[in-house]
């Protein structure tokens, strides 16, 4: 599958595959005499692909940054935030206190033989469902996107296009177009190059209460040292990103109220939070990210007709341009202004598309 170690967008390299219909095979580099071009004339190269990455990551923070929230959930954390309850976290559309935990699950059968490739798990291994199960290559760490997973029994069969399996340390090391017959199958990974995880929400690590050396304090006896305390996390308003912080103990699946004496000071200071976030509930976000990701590209990696066209009208602009467009914080090119316009949309609480 197409991926890259320079950054790992939610908006994947596959989907956004899939968006401008650019063959799969040429996608990865490879060229297979069966495959439908498509009205393309080009095999990306890894640069192209970990260009694109990079480029997608950054549209996602910058949507970010300025939505409030992220498009699509992730793992984060608000270091040193002021303790004062509520605590209003940077990034809202809330899902949940914890951090990113990952559990093996050993496959119960798994056949390389038949493109897609298929990799049975047991389903009572995953109890969120379907969502929790991600394929990883060993090698790397990058995450393997799959095709689909069935349910057939007690079972989850996942299925992998063998266009996704090919290693890494061919598609690294491309400087040319690949060959389908060399790479397929002798270049592709197997059941040992890869391990199924069910990825879930941790919530036994939410959040840490730093309290600050007081010399007012009873039982002072550093200045400069403070006392860090464990804490849970209530969310209060999960769309804007408004939570409680309760200093408390976690033991036997649940988490208790502390309220001991921290060296005679019941007032924290800081607070750090751990937390999961985001959504796609948006209308036009994966437009959004590719337009704005268009724009801060220097050079068009791809020869696919629908892809040229967005492409090059993501990255004109206009010879003349008003007062708000030069002002446009994203930049001038027309894919810029079109996630900047999207986003002062959903800000206004609109359903705009682009």
């Amino acid at each position: 599958m197409a991926r890259s170690e320079t950054a790992q967008p939610y908006l994947g390299l596959d989907q956004y595959r899939k968006l401008f219909n650019i063959p799969p095979w040429a996608f990865n580099g490879v060229e297979n005499p069966d495959e439908r071009r498509r009205g393309c004339d080009h095999y990306w190269t890894q640069w192209e692909r970990d260009d694109l990455a990079l480029a997608l990551s950054q549209a996602e923070e910058l949507l970010a940054e300025r939505l409030g929230f992220y498009l699509g959930p992730r793992y984060l954390i608000d270091y040193d935030r002021p303790w004062r309850n509520p605590v209003r976290l940077l990034y809202g559309h809330v899902l949940g206190g914890g951090i990113r935990a990952r559990a093996e699950v050993a496959p119960g059968a798994s056949d390389f033989t038949v493109d897609p490739a298929t990799i049975t798990v047991p389903s009572a291994s995953f109890p969120g469902g379907t969502s929790e199960v991600i394929v990883v290559e060993d090698e790397t760490g990058l995450e393997i996107e799959y095709d689909e997973i069935e349910t057939v029994g007690a079972n989850y069969v996942i299925s992998i296009s063998w266009y996704k399996l090919i290693q890494w340390a061919t598609l690294e090391g491309q400087d040319e177009t690949l060959d389908y017959a060399a790479v397929v199958p002798a270049l592709l990974l197997g059941i040992a190059d890869l391990t199924v995880y069910r990825q879930y929400r941790d919530t036994t690590t939410q959040a840490t209460i730093t309290y600050g050396p007081s010399c007012r304090c009873w039982c002072a006896d550093s200045a400069c040292t403070g006392t860090d305390a464990t804490a849970c996390v209530y969310v209060l308003n999960r769309e804007i990103g408004t939570v409680r912080v309760n200093r408390a103990t976690y033991a036997a699946g649940t988490w208790s109220c502390d309220n001991s004496a921290v060296c005679g000071c019941y007032e924290g200071d800081k607070v750090t939070v751990y937390y999961e976030a985001g959504t796609v509930d948006v209308p036009g976000w994966r437009q959004a990210i590719y337009r704005l990701a268009h724009s801060r590209m220097g050079e068009q990696p791809c020869g696919c007709v629908l892809h040229e066209r967005q492409w090059r009208q993501d990255r004109a602009v206009p010879s003349i341009l008003t007062a708000e467009r030069l002002n446009c914080p994203f930049g001038l090119e027309n894919g810029a202004w079109g996630a900047y316009a999207w986003v002062m949309d959903q800000l206004l609480g609109k359903a705009f598309m682009l």
